[in-house]
């Protein structure tokens, strides 16, 4: 007897929506057209003998050819190098099986759930495994709803049933770790402008503030960057942000330049293209000489 039990709970399938240069996330055509379908079958192996990837374990290749199954197969049916043998009628499952994704005629969305697997059913466990094979390199099912953008050949995510649950919670933490941020500065016009122009220098698709820059529209586009893109925005407040500030401070101070993609010092050399690499540069040993002017700088602005 199998040491492999059917696990009782739920998986849902869901479409990768991505922003896309010729249909943006609100088209009928942004994951599928309306009515199209899409057929996931058992892929090759990488390895070049031309093979099938192996979607069950040896103790669930046994626990399905076996009666407690409750299923046709008998021992050997499922094996990854069965051969066909059409006189017989006798042929490789795996060969012939796929699943079918199918779009409705709707607008795909993050929440839509394009069907669920029930897990304790025998055949809902054999499409989830197969879908799981195809999560390798190139492949078009991510493993999870976090690793939905790991490569760009995933099409659909394999989610757990509890995620949206996790993740609404997730999401209402992460908001209150935001809006506690906001809220301490949200009446300082100084602070907010601060904090977006550290946001445009590495954004530069963002909105530029300006020193003279209203409080209400400072307040609105910071409700906006958390709304919209919350882990982008602690991010920002999360990593070297005072480090940050001081390039941005460097700057209004005219200590430090930014021209096309560089960061340049008062001698106009360039120390980086990004953020990242100017506070890198700023925190090495042989800079701090450099540092202090650049501090001296700011304070005297």
């Amino acid at each position: 007897m199998s040491t492999f039990k059917l696990p009782n709970r739920k998986v849902l399938i869901k479409p990768i929506i991505r922003d896309g240069k010729w249909l943006d996330k609100g088209h009928s055509g942004n994951f599928l057209y309306d009515n199209a379908k899409m057929y996931i079958t058992v892929p090759i192996a990488k390895n070049g003998n031309g093979a099938l990837v192996d979607p069950l374990t040896p103790e669930e290749r046994e626990f399905f050819e076996s009666r407690e199954s409750g299923l046709d197969f008998k021992p050997g049916d499922l094996a990854i190098y069965k051969k066909s043998n059409p006189k017989l009628d006798e042929y490789n499952y795996w060969s012939t099986y796929s699943y079918m994704i199918k779009k409705n005629d709707t607008v795909a969305t993050e929440s839509t759930v394009i069907s669920v697997l029930d897990l304790s059913n025998p055949m809902d466990y054999i499409a989830y495994k197969v879908l799981l094979a195809n999560s390798g390199n190139g492949g078009m099912v991510a493993p999870s709803w976090a690793a939905r953008f790991d490569q760009g050949t995933y099409r659909i995510a394999v989610v757990e049933d509890s995620y949206d649950v996790e993740e609404t919670a997730t999401r209402a933490s992460k908001k209150g770790k935001a809006y506690g941020f906001f809220n301490s500065i949200m009446n300082s016009q100084v602070q907010m402008y601060e904090l977006l122009s550290v946001y445009w220098l590495e954004n530069r698709d963002a909105a530029k503030p300006s020193k003279d820059s209203k409080v209400e529209w400072l307040r609105s586009e910071i409700e906006k960057l958390i709304d919209n893109k919350l882990d982008v925005f602690l991010k920002l407040i999360n990593t070297d942000f005072e480090e940050k500030l001081l390039i941005h401070k460097g700057i209004v101070a005219g200590a430090l330049k930014r021209e096309g993609n560089f960061f340049l010092n008062l001698e106009n050399v360039p120390i980086g293209t990004t953020m990242s690499e100017v506070i890198y540069y700023y925190k090495d040993e042989r800079h701090q000489e450099e540092k202090l002017k650049l501090l001296a700088l700011i304070e005297k602005d």
